[in-house]
């Protein structure tokens, strides 16, 4: 009997454990190969986890990239954000700028602006494209990776973050070896929001045709045939019945009152929403008020990557509400993953609350799956015009078009517009129902809870349908 097929599955983010662990990925993958799981960070609880479910784990090793090569790298970026041609771009850049002082930020606007011109004068584009391999070879420890990928000796990678370092020069190192890749892209709005992707898999897999479409215009390269739509793997969790505990198991688990409606509110990280707590006042003031009626209570779920204290803190002022802690765990808040308990406490959130309230979070999406109200202030109470731009842009990104196209989504601008909107979700959740059911077939085109069955019958093709 042949030996089955290897391929390892690289993880290098938190949330890729979530994409490929409780969502049976690995596990279905061991229908088609030997998963080799190689793990981008030392995590001791996890590593035993993966062991325990009889799969072999490799550490991927630390990226080193120097100087020069970083440049060219940052006028590739140039080259494909000027390829994309996306408002994300210029929106995402105001962010990450915001605390530039005046001379900094003219410095780096000075800098793109020449990594412009030397890739988009005549010839520059193919001379920068051309010296990424050498440079890639010279100027970063990609031989680690390369001999990672010997020792583990497998026939394919699976890539699920391109755009970090790590899966980047594991793929640079496949590509060199001959080893095919495949790369099942983790989110809808990484097309357009993540760093450019330095090597392109033989397949690449998305969500939704909004993300064939914007492959093809940072990336004139690819060809129809390498990209495919397979749906979200990570929402095949959202048609798990048993990851829903009844109403009054919720409530308790949580220690919600037993007869209040429940607002989730689902917080960004803190650099995205500055002064987002505000809000969650503005709307606690509310319901005391007599504002939001029904008399409901707030479920406030921080950010991992935002710091405990200023929350915990919040949830000793609120007075119709708490805050919890998100739905994960490990030691890195940035990098945590999700225990069985976790993807309950989150799952039966989505599905009880009776309105989901965020600034611009994917999590609009988790709960139009389960059909629930959702509302998107465009604003924080306080900000400054810097901060209340910065918010409001957060919905002009391209990968917000088509949730605010399927009329699924209540904005506000104020206050009473925030009031309303929860009320109306509150009073008549049915409203937008035919919006959120657009949405969802829209942006996760598929809705059956089998997309890690496709990705499986992906890695299977690509193996040669052998196994």
């Amino acid at each position: 009997m042949p030996e089955r097929p290897r391929v390892l599955v690289a993880i290098t983010y938190g949330f890729s454990v979530r994409y490929a662990l409780p969502t049976g990925l690995l596990d279905q993958l061991g229908r088609v190969c030997t998963p080799v799981v190689g793990l981008g960070w030392d995590d001791a609880e996890l590593t035993g986890v993966l062991h325990d479910a009889g799969l072999e784990v490799v550490r991927l090793p630390e990226p080193r990239l120097e100087p020069a090569y970083r440049a060219l790298r940052k006028r590739l970026q140039v080259l494909q954000h000027h390829r994309l041609h996306s408002p994300t771009t210029r929106i995402e850049r105001a962010y990450r700028e915001q605390d530039y002082d005046g001379r900094t930020r003219a410095t780096a606007t000075l800098r793109r602006w020449r990594d412009l011109w030397s890739v988009t004068r005549p010839g520059g584009a193919a001379a920068a494209e051309a010296a990424e391999a050498d440079a890639v070879r010279t100027g970063t420890n990609v031989e680690e990776f390369a001999t990672t990928l010997r020792d583990a000796d497998v026939d394919l990678v699976l890539c699920l973050t391109p755009y970090h370092d790590q899966d980047a020069l594991l793929l640079w190192a496949a590509r060199w070896a001959g080893v095919p890749s495949l790369t099942s892209i983790i989110s809808f709005d990484n097309t357009t929001a993540r760093e450019r992707i330095a090597v392109r898999s033989e397949r690449i897999v998305v969500w939704t045709r909004h993300n064939v479409d914007e492959l093809h215009r940072g990336y004139p390269d690819l060809t129809g045939a390498q990209v495919g739509v397979i749906g979200a793997p990570q929402f095949d969790l959202h048609h798990r019945p048993e990851l829903v505990v009844d109403d009054a198991e919720w409530r308790s688990r949580l220690g919600l009152p037993a007869d209040r409606p429940v607002v989730l509110y689902g917080a960004g990280p803190g650099f995205l929403v500055p002064g987002e707590r505000e809000l969650v006042r503005l709307l606690d003031d509310g319901i005391g008020a007599g504002r939001i009626p029904g008399d409901p209570y707030l479920l406030v779920r921080r950010h991992p990557g935002d710091a405990a204290e200023p929350w915990r803190a919040l949830s000793d002022e609120l007075r119709h509400g708490v805050v919890v802690d998100p739905w994960a765990a490990g030691s890195n808040p940035f990098r945590g993953w999700p225990s069985h308990d976790d993807l309950v406490d989150q799952m039966s959130s989505f599905a009880h609350a009776a309105v989901h309230v965020n600034v611009s979070s994917s999590m609009t999406l988790d709960g139009a799956v389960f059909d629930r109200p959702q509302v998107g202030p465009r604003f924080v109470p306080g900000a400054d015009a810097r901060a209340a731009r910065q918010v409001r842009q957060l919905y002009d990104r391209e990968h917000w078009w088509p949730i605010t196209a399927s009329g699924g989504l209540a904005t506000a601008d104020t206050p009473d517009e925030l009031f309303a909107a929860v009320a109306d979700g509150l009073s008549d959740p049915a409203a937008r129902a035919a919006g959120r059911r657009r949405m969802v077939e829209d942006l996760l085109t598929f809705t059956d809870g089998a997309s890690s069955g496709r990705l499986v019958d992906e890695v299977h093709a690509a193996l040669g349908g052998g196994g």
